[in-house]
């Protein structure tokens, strides 16, 4: 019976990523990801998974964002009871991140919420199947397959998963990576998400050399970022704006990893006496939670993270920052009448306490909006982006006045040239799946792959099977 994998999502589009890898009668899945966007996307969380949950074998989870994760806890519900595998800080980040996706889900917060897709106790009770590797660890879920999870310098905890089918004495040393060719094995490669390299704080993703297939993610297949130093340079400038209209900025951010990100260059503003007098707020109990884990992990963070905290013992934190952890609180910063600078979840502004500030702050023509991420299609901020100059927040129209500015260099994702240069550190000659992209960006990828990297790439569609 031969191998196969089988693209459930992230095919066609960014979200919702999900493979199913079947080898003779076993089956996993790498990845189980909430489907985010356009009604048409939400919708897909609430179709029957294509698949019998109770006969998956095992989960190896790549990371803890919702789009990777966020259907874990209806596979539960609906039968899953193999282990989920992934790394210590997945784990910890996961748990916060579907307990928060539980409450949302139960409370029925969206407009387009058909129905509960999972309540808080099929959370907690999928907590009970995980169990956790730390990176470059090689472990075998079951007879003749072999696991290790790799930095994918994303976000903290994220993981390039490699897996050996077959015979293999891949393991004899955990910290084994070059082993030949893989004998009688198939040896697959699933990216993950890439971290946008050089960015603070995360270390670089790691390099791979060798595979027969590599799945890998085109978030940003088709486009380059601006180099740090300029993301710097833009997000001062615009804090500086906000203070001298005595405006407000608005930034929203996911909860994980772009506040942890947006706080810890914040504080190096202060550190070097850049940051003008300004309130800074964060307005997102779940990014204050996701920070108190981070703070928990740094020994994962990059050389330069461990060289400040020889001097500032908490890089998150600095004068004139403040966080709301309550409604009452978050109510009270649309009564400042300065300058300030609020950063709040979500991050596409689809839901969370950002919206309740964009209905108050979108019209004032001195507010800016500062988006720091990539924006699905049929979210609040991919509208907002494409110049919309009427919007709906909570049913309401909301006219748009304020400035509406992004910055990509935030994202946590590899660019083109990112992505190149990750798949460029294969020594073997793998066939590349292109997945984690809009068409554009992967048939653009695909493009420079066979270009300048003379491999063989494949762009799957929604549920195709192939064999490997």
């Amino acid at each position: 019976m031969a191998n196969t994998i089988q693209f459930l999502g992230a095919a066609e589009i960014v979200t919702g990523s999900s493979y199913l890898v079947s080898v003779d009668s076993v089956k996993f899945l790498v990845d189980c990801g909430l489907f985010q966007g356009e009604a048409a996307a939400d919708r897909k969380n609430y179709r029957p998974f294509p698949y019998d949950p109770s006969k998956i074998n095992f989960l190896i989870l790549t990371h803890s964002h919702l789009d990777h994760c966020g259907l874990i806890p209806k596979l539960y519900r609906d039968g899953f009871r193999g282990k989920i595998y992934c790394t210590p800080a997945t784990f910890d980040l996961a748990k916060a991140i579907l307990t928060n996706a539980a409450q949302i889900q139960e409370h029925g917060v969206t407009d387009r919420q058909l129905e509960a897709l999972f309540i808080k106790r099929d959370a907690t009770n999928s907590f009970k199947l995980f169990e956790t590797y730390e990176y470059g660890k090689v472990f075998s879920p079951i007879s003749n397959i072999k696991v290790k999870l790799n930095d994918a310098g994303h976000i903290l905890g994220a993981a390039i998963v490699e897996v050996w089918i077959g015979n293999s004495d891949v393991g004899s040393s955990p910290w084994t990576l070059d082993i030949g060719h893989y004998g009688e094995a198939v040896k697959l490669v699933f990216s993950g998400d890439l971290g946008n390299s050089p960015v603070p704080i995360m270390k670089d993703p790691t390099i791979i050399k060798e595979a027969d297939y590599v799945v890998c993610e085109s978030t940003y297949g088709n486009r380059l970022h601006e180099p740090p130093s300029t993301r710097e340079k833009n997000l001062l400038a615009a804090i500086q704006q906000a203070k001298r209209d005595n405006a407000k900025l608005i930034i929203p951010s996911f909860a994980l990893e772009r506040s942890q990100d947006l706080l810890y260059t914040l504080n190096n503003f202060r550190n070097n006496g850049t940051l003008p007098d300004i309130p800074v707020i964060l307005d997102s109990p779940l990014a204050s939670e996701i920070t108190d884990i981070y703070k928990r992990y740094t020994k994962l963070f990059d050389a330069d993270f461990q060289r400040y905290l020889k001097t500032d013992k908490d890089l998150f934190d600095f004068p004139g920052f403040r966080q709301t952890r309550t409604v009452v609180q978050s109510k009270t910063i649309n009564e400042l009448t300065g300058a300030a600078v609020i950063i709040a979840g979500s991050g596409m502004a689809d839901a969370g306490r950002v919206q309740h500030h964009l209905r108050h702050q979108l019209g004032n023509s001195k507010n800016q909006v500062l988006f720091v991420g990539f924006q699905t299609p049929g979210t609040l901020g991919r509208q907002l982006l494409s110049g919309l100059k009427q919007v709906r927040i909570f049913r309401q129209r909301v006219i748009v006045k304020a400035q509406i500015k992004e910055l990509g260099a935030f994202s946590a994702h590899a660019d083109q040239a990112g992505l190149l240069k990750w798949l460029s550190g294969f020594t073997s000659q793998p066939i590349v799946f292109l997945t984690h992209g809009e068409d554009p960006a992967r048939e653009a990828l695909a493009n420079q792959i066979a270009r300048q990297l003379k491999l063989k790439t494949v762009i799957p569609v929604m549920g195709e099977l192939k064999t490997i």
